[in-house]
């Protein structure tokens, strides 16, 4: 159906530029197409909007007590005219943000009290954790019919913002451990597949890796803190992301 649909588009845009003076978008969208293998991707800017889940990969020190969540992505991106209508690479400018549910039973494992009474912790609480990442990217395709492979390379800035956590002891007493933000620079790499649905629009589905410079932050501050190597909180975020949206072409 979508085949029998380009081709009917592809025979008005002819008939329009013989009888008339065609709009120039619509000259390059006929462009675009002419070499078959960029499903329908033309020259121009774009936004991807897209939604799916977010999971720390290899967690390691503080970033151990939270679990997959939600993200949230939105990338402008630009591709330029090519021998074959399009280019083989985009230039993108996005950010991300993602939500992590806190695993208590990470923590209450892990995490020994000592500024409040008892000699262990029993229950924990906190909010989500927050991920934000802003980032330069660059997507090559890969010339295919009938739908667009790509793979991207990002570079940028991650921030890390737990949530305080909120935590009971075996003697009844309570106290807060407050794991601090940290930011570092992002390098990101990721692959996916678009498909063009019609006119302006096309959906696409990603997964990506990014890893987050964030070391030189400091892990639990007062109060509290933990006696574990595995709390150790000098430590790089990693995240993997697998989402999914809408691409609109924006402008002529």
């Amino acid at each position: 159906m979508h085949f029998r649909s380009s081709l009917v588009s592809s025979f008005v845009y002819a008939a329009l530029a013989a009888a008339c003076l065609a709009p120039s978008a619509r000259a390059q969208d006929r462009a675009g197409s002419e070499s078959g293998m960029s499903d329908g991707l033309m020259p121009g800017d774009y936004l991807r909007i897209s939604g799916g889940a977010a999971t720390p990969v290899n967690a390691k020190g503080t970033l151990r007590d939270w679990g997959s969540g939600q993200a949230v992505h939105l990338l402008w991106e630009t591709w330029g005219a090519g021998p074959s209508g399009v280019d083989i690479v985009s230039f993108g400018l996005g950010a991300g943000y993602s939500l992590l549910p806190f695993k208590s039973d990470v923590f209450v494992r892990d995490f020994i009290p000592t500024l409040v009474s008892g000699t262990r912790t029993v229950s924990a609480n906190a909010s989500n954790a927050s991920v934000l990442e802003i980032t330069t990217s660059f997507r090559v395709r890969i010339p295919a019919p009938y739908i667009m492979p790509h793979i991207s390379v990002g570079l940028g800035f991650m921030n890390w913002h737990p949530a305080t956590i909120h935590y009971t002891t075996d003697a009844g007493a309570t106290g807060d451990a407050k794991q601090q933000s940290r930011s570092g620079a992002e390098v990101s790499i990721g692959a996916g597949l678009d498909k063009q649905i019609y006119d302006r629009y096309g959906l696409f589905a990603e997964a990506t890796y990014a890893y987050g410079l964030t070391s030189f932050g400091q892990g639990l501050a007062t109060p509290g803190n933990c006696a574990t190597t595995a709390c150790n909180a000098l430590k790089n975020t990693s995240i993997g992301t697998i989402h999914g949206g809408l691409r609109v072409r924006i402008g002529r």
